[in-house]
């Protein structure tokens, strides 16, 4: 049985989403598994397509990139990189997108499970850095792949302190969204 999972984090320069693949990758690690985050940046640094492919697993891992069509989930906060690193992900695959800011075809619908999650960070929390800890959490909901006490205090230890109660709060709230959006599919 494999315990491999592959997701993908897809944003622009400055979005957040290459330390909530260092978080995922370091709790994996401090699981006692194998974790891996490779970052792929496009020419302009800030406001570029970026990608963060992130591999657990309990096995070691010999390939540092995902390898196109075996992602099993995707989060996207920007529609430059979704439609430039979407075809990554696996037939049936889970992507999930800030509807506000990434725009699905209906084919897209068709090849993989679309969930439109609200920008959680900006609109909740009131602090958009906590977007990358609300991303951890819908990933995490959705596939499973580390303890979330464990992913909660990886991410703890690297926020700084006057940043846990915010970042806590938007760990919660993404779980919560993440959970509901399970349950009306």
């Amino acid at each position: 049985m494999s315990t491999r999972t592959v997701m993908r984090f897809t944003g622009v320069g400055g979005q957040g989403v290459l330390l909530a693949g260092t978080i995922f990758a370091s709790a994996k690690i401090n699981q006692g598994g194998f974790g891996m985050k490779t970052a792929t940046y496009t020419s302009q640094v800030r406001g570029g397509a970026t990608v963060v492919d992130i591999q657990l697993d309990d096995n070691e891992i010999w390939y540092p990139y995902a390898i196109d069509g075996q992602i099993d989930f995707m989060l996207s906060v920007a529609d430059v990189s979704y439609q430039q690193f979407k075809v990554g992900v696996r037939e049936g695959g889970t992507i999930v997108v800030d509807p506000n800011l990434v725009h699905p075809t209906d084919e897209d619908r068709k090849k993989w499970n679309v969930v439109e999650i609200i920008t959680i960070a900006k609109e909740e929390v009131k602090l958009v850095l906590t977007q990358s800890v609300v991303a951890l959490a819908i990933a995490n909901t959705y596939t499973h792949a580390i303890d979330d006490q464990l992913l909660v205090d990886t991410m703890l230890a690297a926020v700084p302190e006057r940043f846990h109660k915010p970042n806590e709060m938007a760990y919660e709230l993404g779980v919560k969204y993440a959970k509901e959006a399970i349950a009306a599919a």
